[in-house]
C-alpha cells in the first residue's frame, strides 16, 4: 500500500505551520495548498486520500471546493475546519461525507483522532478493493484499466492523448453516472482557469476517443451528457 497522504488547504500560513507537525506525525506525506482554486488543482493532480480544509478561504470557498470534489469523487476523506459553529455550515457540510467537521482553535487532540479515523477507513476500503479489482472489459479485446489509466487492445497499449485519459477516468469514477458536458469539459480544463466553458469541445473529444474504444462504451445521454458503458466488470 502506497503512503497515505494529505492536501492541507489553509489561507493562513501562520495557522499552517502551527498543525504542521502534528498532521505529519499520523501520515506520511503532506502537500498544501493556500486557496480554494490550488487546492482543487493540486487535488485533481495529486489524488490525496485525506483533504483537510478550511472553509473561509480566497477564490473558492471551503464548502464550494468540497461540493466540486464530491461531484466526481465519492472516497476522499475530507475534514474541514472553521472559525465559528454556523449551523447552516454544519447541515451542508453533513452531507458531503465528512470524516470531521472541527471548529478553529482546533483541538490537536480532535485533529488527531480525525485523521486516524480517515487512515482507518482507507486502509479497510484499500484491502477490500484489492480483493475486487479488476480492468474494465469494453469489449472481448479491449480493457480500461482505471487504476494505470492505460487502454488495451489485444494486450496492446493504445496511446491517449491527456485529455483523452481524464475524459476515460472521470467516465469510469462512476459507472451509473451521467456526467454533464459541464462536469466533462470542468475535469478536463482543470488546469486552464481562463479557459471557456465550450460543449463542442466536449463532442468532438468523444467523437476522438470514440475512435479508440467501442463506440458503445459512451452512451450519449440526449439532453445531459454522457455515460460511461463497459461490457462488464470481470
Amino acid at each position: 500500500m502506497k503512503p497515505i497522504s494529505v492536501l492541507y488547504i489553509e489561507d493562513d500560513v501562520n495557522i499552517q505551520e502551527i498543525y504542521l507537525d502534528s498532521i505529519k506525525e499520523e501520515v506520511e506525506v503532506v502537500h498544501l495548498a493556500y486557496d480554494g482554486e490550488e487546492g482543487y488543482e493540486a487535488y485533481l493532480k495529486l489524488k490525496p486520500d485525506i483533504i483537510l480544509l478550511d472553509i473561509n478561504m480566497p477564490k473558492l470557498d471551503g464548502l464550494s471546493l468540497a461540493k466540486k470534489i464530491r461531484e466526481t469523487d465519492s472516497n476522499v476523506k475530507m475534514i474541514i475546519t472553521t472559525s465559528y459553529a454556523d449551523q447552516d455550515n454544519l447541515l451542508q457540510a453533513i452531507e458531503l461525507y465528512l470524516i470531521k467537521y472541527i471548529l478553529k482553535p482546533i483541538d490537536p487532540q480532535a485533529l488527531k483522532e480525525a485523521l486516524q479515523k480517515a487512515k482507518n477507513e482507507i486502509i479497510v476500503a484499500y484491502q477490500n478493493n484489492e480483493l475486487t479489482y479488476k480492468p474494465f472489459y469494453l469489449d472481448e479485446n479491449t480493457v480500461w484499466d482505471f487504476k494505470t489509466e492505460k487502454l488495451y487492445c489485444c494486450e496492446k497499449e493504445i496511446k491517449l492523448t491527456k485529455n483523452e485519459r481524464r475524459l476515460l477516468t472521470l467516465l469510469s469514477t462512476d459507472k451509473d453516472k451521467v456526467f454533464t458536458f459541464f462536469e466533462i469539459f470542468n475535469h478536463i480544463a482543470y488546469d486552464d482557469f481562463e479557459k471557456h466553458y465550450d460543449a463542442n469541445q466536449v463532442r468532438a473529444l468523444v467523437k476522438l476517443l470514440r475512435k479508440k474504444v467501442p463506440k458503445d462504451s459512451i452512451i450519449n445521454i440526449y439532453g445531459e451528457g454522457y455515460r460511461f458503458n463497459p461490457l462488464e466488470n470481470v
